[in-house]
């Protein structure tokens, strides 16, 4: 079987895992990091303060940057001040858990049963969304308090505690998340499994068994992970499978750990691009286009290229497992020569397979997903490359509401090596800033512009226009020559292209409407045909000559309509890229 090497490294690894670091150096990094919360706690009520990070109706109705205080945070700051050596610091813990459960709805009969709002000062009721993850990240910290600190606890809080994992647990249960939700559906099998374990609950313990075996049977029925290649959400994955391999006994959850664990590391290896540090796209959800230094950090420790230590929060409770040192050269070596890789991430009717490659080379590397949403955490094509003396370039393909990334745009690509050709088209019944937050009444939105943009960052980044349907975005060696199909109309209008140019960023904007506010009634647009290609080249060679065609199609479904073709003949080889002509259904 294709992980039943990496199995046995692993069995190897985790049996017998330490409960917690040495003693001594687990005690100096916990009070180091209390020692860093210093001034970050408000006296009023004991909570740890931070800022609303999202705009206004992601789950929350705050404005951005919002002060506030994060039961998240607090509950994290809770089992930190627990695990300190001191009994002060332990009965601050103490109580700072209590005003944290206290937060949690307890009413069965309620439809937020068992979940906790974002922030103490906007009750569930009041939220835009309630976020009912929120079960499973507080569960997961509870988790820790009851497994390694139950002594800390007083008898009052522990009963408060291990109820309101309890009510966590149901929660999640009801919910059912299934596999096509890779983060949380990993984080609610661990969690229940724990439970289970630790509350003498065999039915939880069941749960989870059965919740992690269905995601393993998912991700070897579809090839991947529908959440797929997440620089956060992957992230979250590994951590979640290291934590059931810390705190889980039982030996099938353990057994299915360890293989969802082993396919999550060769998905990131896979994908990690040494020249520029960076993890190669496309991804499915991400908060940032670069790769954080701390995750980066964290990549190199699994892989053994850095010395190991502690600098994750999250790990003075859950010590990382390392990455098989097969793995190893993928986080270490400058690619010798062109390397694609290709992935299937959800398999779905003709047209909507979720399809991805990525291609890299000793100083780039570019990926593009066959069929995505434009919304703000999505990345269905992203490339980057090596600048001197600058952060490396990052080049994106954005569709823009109103100055926002538009969830209600798709993308469709079909890639081959460092060239791409795209089509964009529209959905119906999603949002503009979140797919089903702020979905509007008829699918009318009111919108001043809708652009095409196609986005490279970097220092000294530069656009020019080569000649009527060629632009040239480029920065250091590497330039990203764009191709735009003539007869590209929005609506049965033509699109206008013209550059941008500002500091650290270049821009080829499509235009498809701009102007007097007005409104837009999604499922009544028709004629679209919007298709461009893309090349990365170095100085010195040639962009092809051969322009984007459209064609006629044959293809036609019952809730699409018809579609239309398009070609870039000689450049991406096989059948023309299919497309509709109007909005149509996820």
């Amino acid at each position: 079987m294709k992980y039943t090497l990496m199995i046995i490294v692993l069995m190897l690894l985790t049996v017998g895992l330490p409960t917690s670091l040495r003693a001594s150096d687990h005690d100096t990094i916990v009070l180091e990091r209390v020692r860093q919360m210093d001034g970050k706690i408000d006296p009023e009520n004991g909570l740890p303060w931070g800022t609303h990070g999202v705009a206004k109706g992601y789950h929350s109705n705050f404005d951005k940057g919002t002060k506030v205080h994060p039961t998240r945070a607090a509950i994290g700051y809770a089992a930190l001040l627990i695990a300190s050596p001191n009994r002060e610091h332990q009965a601050q813990g103490n109580k700072m858990l209590d005003k944290v459960i206290a937060l949690q709805d307890q009413d069965p009969k309620s439809r937020t049963f068992g979940i906790w709002p974002w922030y103490a000062e906007e009750p569930l009721s009041a939220m835009a969304a309630p976020d009912y993850n929120w079960a499973d990240f507080q569960g997961a910290e509870l988790v820790v308090i009851l497994h390694d600190y139950p002594d800390r606890l007083t008898d009052e809080i522990k009963t408060k505690a291990e109820k309101s994992l309890e009510y966590a647990c149901q929660a999640i249960i009801k919910r059912n998340v299934g596999p096509g939700y890779t983060n949380i559906s990993m984080m609610g099998a661990t969690v229940t499994a724990a439970a289970g374990e630790l509350l003498d609950r065999p039915d939880f313990l069941e749960y989870g068994r059965k919740r992690i075996r269905r995601n393993w049977d998912h991700f070897n029925e579809v090839g991947g992970f529908n959440e797929y290649n997440s620089p956060c959400y992957t992230m979250i994955v590994i951590k979640e499978l290291e934590r059931m391999l810390r705190f889980v006994k039982d030996a099938d959850c353990r057994t299915d750990a360890r293989r969802l664990f082993e396919a999550a590391a060769t998905t990131i290896a896979e994908h990690y691009h040494v020249p520029t540090g960076q993890w190669s796209g496309p991804f499915s959800r991400t908060y940032s286009d670069y790769l954080g230094e701390r995750d980066r950090q964290s990549l190199l420790r699994r892989a053994g290229l850095v010395p190991e230590s502690v600098t994750e929060f999250d790990e003075i409770f859950v010590p990382f497992i390392p990455f098989a040192e097969s793995l190893r050269p993928y986080f270490r070596d400058i690619p010798k020569k062109p390397r694609e890789r290709h992935d299937v991430f959800a398999k779905g009717r003709p047209g909507c397979e979720e399809n991805g490659t990525t291609w890299m080379d000793a100083e780039a590397s570019l990926g593009s997903v066959s069929y995505h949403s434009f919304w703000e955490q999505a990345r269905g094509l992203i490339g980057y490359w090596t600048v001197p003396g600058a952060a490396p370039a990052v080049l994106r393909l954005r569709f823009m509401h109103d100055d926002q990334d538009f969830a209600s745009a798709w993308g469709r690509h079909r890639q081959s090596g460092p060239r791409i050709v795209s089509t964009i088209g529209l959905i119906r019944n999603w949002g503009s800033m979140h797919p089903s937050f702020d979905r509007p009444k008829n699918g009318v939105f009111k919108g001043k512009s809708f652009r095409i943009v196609y986005q490279l960052a970097t220092k000294g980044a530069t656009v020019k226009q080569r000649d009527a349907c060629r632009f040239e975005l480029s920065a250091g060696p590497i330039a990203a020559v764009i191709h735009v199909a003539e007869n590209s109309s929005f609506n049965g209008k033509p699109i206008v292209w013209r550059t941008e140019q500002e500091d650290g960023k270049a821009m080829l904007v499509g235009i498809c409407y701009e102007g007097e506010p007005k409104e837009f009634e999604i499922p009544k647009l028709d004629d679209f045909r919007i298709a461009a290609g893309l090349e990365l080249l170095r100085k010195g060679e040639k962009p092809s000559d051969v322009p984007i065609v459209f064609s006629d199609s044959d293809f036609e479904t019952k809730n699409e309509g018809k579609f239309y073709g398009t070609a870039w003949p000689g450049v991406i080889d096989g059948k023309p890229l299919l497309s509709p002509l109007r909005p149509t259904n996820r």
